[in-house]
């Protein structure tokens, strides 16, 4: 549990650092396709998930960037922590 909540705490530092989001507070947020809300653009994906391979010793595959859990904080937690076990 306290590994989610700091890939979380993570997540969501990385789109507040950048002015996409407010502080978020609600965990109704977590679920908010970050593409559709436009806090990623598709320029900023690279960047995104080398970051998140770093940060997190992990590396995503095709396959997972395919997910639709990739789209949103919540989703992207899961398969962060099950690349990185």
């Amino acid at each position: 549990m306290k590994l989610r909540t700091e890939v979380q705490t993570w997540l969501k530092d990385w789109f507040e650092k950048r002015a996409k989001i407010g502080r978020l507070n609600s965990q109704s947020l977590l679920d908010i396709d970050y593409f559709e809300a436009g806090w990623l653009t598709s320029m900023e994906v690279v960047e995104f998930i080398t970051e998140i391979e770093q940060q997190f010793g992990m590396q995503f595959s095709d396959e997972d960037m395919q997910d639709p859990r990739f789209v949103t904080i919540a989703g992207l937690t899961d398969l962060i922590l099950a690349r990185s076990t």
